[in-house]
């Protein structure tokens, strides 16, 4: 069920064919997050604690990880990673973001999640800007694609998105691939001066719900 961002407080659980999860996201207290694939028992999305700053040090201070993202650029040093953690940490209401760190056999190896949540002026729709950052060491596995499935499913289906959108730069040709290829989304392209990106998918819940990759697609691939 998907719940109200403009609430004080966010509370849902429950399990989908893709993943279970657990989300208590308040205003004042102490906020969780934590998804878990069914595919991949593994391999589980949660909010960052402070243990998780070595390990997202060495990610983000990784070349092969971060270089076609500028939004990592000045995420090189204990203390820039301390701040970074607490920032995804102080959840507000209206939501305004829902980041996560990737763990796999729990190893913490990446980042992803909504980096930025809020209503289109033009409709008032709300959009998600969904990313996802895998170790480079653990790619071509199928982690990449099923923890972004998880944070999609989850934003329309838990989070209440209208719609959720995913950019790169054009560089990026594993990413491009992913989403053109794997995904088979269509992707418009755009002139990002903050962050330099020049493609953005533009996917929308009827959209999502539509396709195989949501929760009722691999639901009708397991009834047929």
């Amino acid at each position: 069920m998907a719940v109200d961002p403009s609430h004080d407080f966010l509370s849902s659980s429950g399990s989908t064919t893709i993943y279970t999860h657990s989300t208590d996201l308040a205003s004042r207290g102490k906020s969780n997050l934590h998804i878990a694939s069914l595919k991949f028992p593994e391999l589980q999305l949660r909010l960052p604690v402070e243990d998780d700053a070595a390990a997202l040090l060495r990610l983000f201070t990784d070349h092969r990880n971060i270089q076609y993202d500028k939004s990592c650029s000045g995420l090189d040093t204990p203390t820039a990673i301390s701040a970074l953690i607490k920032q995804w940490l102080d959840v507000s209401q209206p939501l305004k973001r829902a980041n996560i760190v990737v763990v796999v056999e729990g190893k913490t190896v990446g980042t992803g999640g909504l980096g930025w949540i809020g209503r289109r002026k033009s409709d008032g729709k709300l959009i998600g800007d969904a990313g996802m950052m895998l170790d480079s060491d653990l790619r071509r596995k199928g982690y990449a694609y099923e923890a972004l499935c998880m944070v999609i499913d989850h934003g329309f289906r838990v989070l209440g998105m209208d719609e959720v959108h995913v950019s790169c730069v054009d560089a990026n040709v594993a990413f491009k691939g992913m989403m053109n290829v794997k995904f088979g989304f269509g992707a418009q392209p755009i002139q990002d001066k903050m962050f330099g990106n020049e493609w953005i998918w533009r996917v929308t819940r009827e959209m999502w719900c539509a396709s195989e990759h949501s929760d009722e697609g691999r639901e009708r691939d397991i009834v047929t």
